[in-house]
Formats: C-alpha cells, structure tokens, sequence
C-alpha cells in the first residue's frame, strides 16, 4: 500500500530538506563540507482534500470544517503500519461537506465475485443495505403507495395461504417487520454467519420466493413484543415494496434514493426470483454510502432537494427495541437499540457522551451519524471471519483519531 502525498507537499519539503540539509553542508568557515545523506527521511501519508467527481458531495478541506488533518495522517500512518489490518477504507464528513475519502484495500475480496465487482473502491455493504431499504420504504410511504407502518403486513403481499398457520399473523404489522419484531421462530445469530448451519445460510441454499417462505415460518411469539434480527425479513421488505409502487423496485429505489443522492454506480446481488437483496446486497462507494448518513443530518433533503420525509427519518431513528448486549470490555462503540432498521448507541469521547445513529453492516461495515458533532463516518472492513476484534476496528479509529481530531 502507497499513499502518494500531493504535489505541493513533495515541493515544499524538498525545500525545506535543501534548506536545513544541503545549505550547511555548502557553509564556509574553512570546514570541509559533507555530502547530504542521499535516502531521504521517510515520508507518511499526506492528508489532501478528497476529489470533487462530481457525485453531488461538496467536498472541503478537513482544517475548514474544524477537523485536524495531522490526526487523520496519524490514523493513515497506523493503518499503513498493519495496526487496522482490517478497515478497506474510509470517508468522513463534517459540516455537511465531504474531507476525508480514501480506499486502502489493495486487493479485492471473496464476496466482490457475487456481483462481478473489480472496483477496489466499491464495497460490500452487507446489512448497512437494510438501513437504506428503510429509506426506500420511507418514500413509498410518503408518496402514498403504502399506508403506513400500521398497515398489516400481510396485506401487502398476494400469497393465498400460509403454512403454518397462526392468527398471530394477522396482528403483524409492516413497523413490527422493520424493527425486527415479527414474532416468527428465528435466529440467525447463533450459530454464527460463519458456519454452513446458520439459518440464514441453509434458508438462502433452499428457499426459491424468500417472502412466502419467511412467511411461511411458525410464530414463537406475539407480534412486535420480541427482538429476532432478520434478514430475510428485510428483503421481504423490498418485496412489499415492489409489489405497491408501478415500477419494479430496483427503479424505484434509483429513481428515488439513488440518483437524486448523485450515486451512480451501484451493484446487488438479488434473490433467486430476481429481486434486489435489500437486506445484505447493496455494493457502493464508501464516500456514497455515507451519503445515507448526510441525508439523516440533513433532515431528508439533499442539496436543497427533499428525497424522504423529516416525518420518517423521525420514527426511524426511535429505539423501538431497547438493547445494550454490547460488552464495552470488547467494543469501543455501545448499542442501546434498533429502530425501523437503524441502531441506535453512543461513544465515550473522553468521558463525553456522543450519541449515535448507525447503519451496521457483517464484516465492520458502518454508516456512523453523530448529529451533535454533525459529523458522519463510514468506514468499510473485511473482518469477515466474524472476530470482534476485526468488526471493532473501525470504531477504535473513530474514537483515538476521528473524535479526537475535531476541534
């Protein structure tokens, strides 16, 4: 890996190395002079402000919106070092501009294969996608194509039966599926996503209509009363979706999310009905996916533009679910609840408490919204073998250099 420092940085310490190296081995006094050493010292990364590309960021210099670039080269130099061996890159925002955008990983990953990714700089955002699938239902809500988030949930779909039928599926409704409490017999937590036994992995080798199939499932408790994390659930939110608004759901989703946020290119891996994975299967640009993040910061809108409501982002953002099973002995980042497919938690800055919106993805993937601080990181990682230590990396950056560098 090579960070490159900019044109102007290479200049100005060539002079400075003239200056005080080459200038007193040339001084008179009758001294002999000495040759300069000819390795140059070292040179680490040189913070520059990200490339405009026309995406729809603004982007700015990091010291003008209060963050200090000598930090951020810090947390380069010690991921450049191997001491984040895990972390794929990096964007940060403040004050509603973009300062901070690099891709660090070198190499492409196993999961890059599922949708033909060989783009370094586009990432697997696993379930970060969920966050943004809320978004989507958001908008179908706000233009009129669903009802609200009390609208059954069954409702929303055409199967004629179910197996396994319960009445308590009658009482699910569309807001106890976005906050993962639909009562169905589910866990896909334990085993780990790491073995071939985990229910995720065995329902995505044997389901064909993901939806039915979820559906289909036996009840073990009551309709929005018990946490049971779910992506599949999440992908039969894209299926609601899809099945009221007239175009199919991935135009949708372009047409009024994606382009309006200037992101341009995007890949989905899709189920084997075709439709797009909304729970796991979005791959974006990490400067593209904390866009997501601006958009909560920016109450809904997007360069003056109004994508989702102020109404929504509102509930979204409510910890339906109160959690708090993070051990802060193991995590630098502490959960305190789930609301329509967004965490909720807080960092300990310093004895400061800075509390959080958060997209959260397998891995260490993270949209993190830190609205007092108006500052928004996402960060991508490749802690696919599911170590707490790989995942946390990301949030170790964020609290020794990314908090610490505001000013």
């Amino acid at each position: 890996m090579t960070f490159l420092p900019s044109t102007t940085t290479k200049v100005s310490r060539s002079i400075l190395y003239f200056l005080f190296v080459v200038m007193p081995a040339c001084g008179g006094g009758g001294g002999s002079a000495q040759s300069p050493d000819p390795t140059p010292p070292p040179v680490g990364y040189v913070y520059a402000r990200p490339v405009d590309n026309g995406d729809s960021w603004p982007v700015a210099n990091a010291a003008d919106q209060g963050v200090n670039p000598g930090l951020l080269e810090d947390m380069m130099d010690a991921v450049e070092a191997g001491q984040f061996a895990a972390i794929d890159s990096i964007a940060i925002a403040r004050g509603g501009e973009l300062v901070f955008d690099e891709t660090i990983r070198t190499e492409l990953a196993d999961n890059d294969s599922r949708v033909g990714n060989t783009n370094l700089a586009m990432h697997g955002q696993f379930s970060v996608s969920k966050s943004i699938t809320s978004i989507v239902v958001g908008i179908a809500i706000d233009e009129g194509y669903i009802s609200g988030v009390d609208v059954p949930y069954l409702s929303l779909f055409s199967y004629a039966d179910y197996d396994n039928w319960d009445e308590r599926k009658n009482d699910m409704m569309l807001q106890d599926v976005l906050t993962m409490r639909l009562g169905l017999e589910w866990n896909e937590w334990d085993p780990p996503y790491t073995s071939p036994d985990n229910q995720l992995n065995r329902f995505f080798e044997s389901e064909h209509d993901f939806s039915k199939s979820l559906l289909d499932l036996p009840m073990f408790a009551d309709p929005g009363t018990e946490f049971a994390y779910n992506t599949v659930a999440t992908i039969s939110l894209g299926q609601a979706v899809e099945n009221a608004v007239p175009t199919p759901l991935i135009d949708f989703g372009l047409n009024e999310l994606m382009l309006p946020l200037g992101i341009t290119e995007i890949e989905v891996t899709r189920t084997p009905t075709g439709l797009p994975d909304g729970g796991g299967g979005f791959y974006l640009r990490t400067r593209d996916a904390a866009k997501f993040g601006q958009l909560l910061l920016n109450d809904g809108t997007w360069n003056g533009e109004r994508i989702v409501s102020s109404a929504w982002l509102g509930e979204s953002l409510v910890p339906v679910s109160e959690l708090g099973w993070v051990d802060p002995e193991q995590w630098d980042w502490q959960v305190t609840g789930y609301g329509y497919q967004w965490w909720t938690g807080f960092y300990d800055n310093d004895g400061a408490i800075v509390d959080t919106f958060v997209a959260w993805g397998f891995g260490g993937q993270w949209v993190i919204v830190m609205p007092s601080l108006d500052l928004v990181v996402a960060i991508n990682s490749n802690g696919f073998d599911g170590s707490d230590d790989a995942i946390n990396q990301g949030h170790v950056v964020v609290v020794q250099y990314i908090l610490p560098a505001l000013q």
